[in-house]
């Protein structure tokens, strides 16, 4: 009696954790859009230029996908908000997937960028100070 039970529940939590599954709502399968088949981490590139990373809200669509190199921390918009201080709120730059110093309009952008974006190549030594062979600033 007791197999028979056992089975039962056994059953039942297949079944519901395949109609979950069926729904995509299975608690800890990932979003397609934010890793590939391969399990690397992708980031998508709107047609307008905005690079998203981890989740893409419902109806966007991504004109590229590129994988992401080295590592990245995926955190919600509400974290970031609540953990920045004033200077990047009132700041004209965003993270948008540029990083290489040619690619920069001035030294304070391309400071920002190695401080809040992911992936810059402007710092070789890691000082904080980017772009120092950089003769335009």
């Amino acid at each position: 009696m007791n197999k028979i039970f056992i089975l039962a529940i056994v059953l039942v939590a297949g079944w519901y954790a395949n109609s979950l599954y069926q729904q995509n709502d299975f608690p800890f399968m990932q979003n397609s859009e934010t890793y590939s088949g391969s399990g690397e981490q992708l980031k998508c590139i709107t047609k307008d230029g905005r690079v998203l990373y981890g989740s893409v809200p419902q109806g966007t669509v991504c004109e590229r996908r590129e994988s992401v190199k080295g590592s990245l921390t995926i955190v919600s918009s509400e974290a970031v908000s609540a953990n920045q201080g004033s200077n990047q709120k009132n700041s004209s730059f965003k993270c948008d997937g540029r990083q290489h110093c040619s690619q920069m309009n001035s030294r304070v952008e391309a400071e920002y960028f190695v401080k809040n974006c992911p992936n810059t190549k402007m710092d070789g030594d890691h000082d904080g100070v980017p772009c120092k062979n950089d003769s335009r600033f």
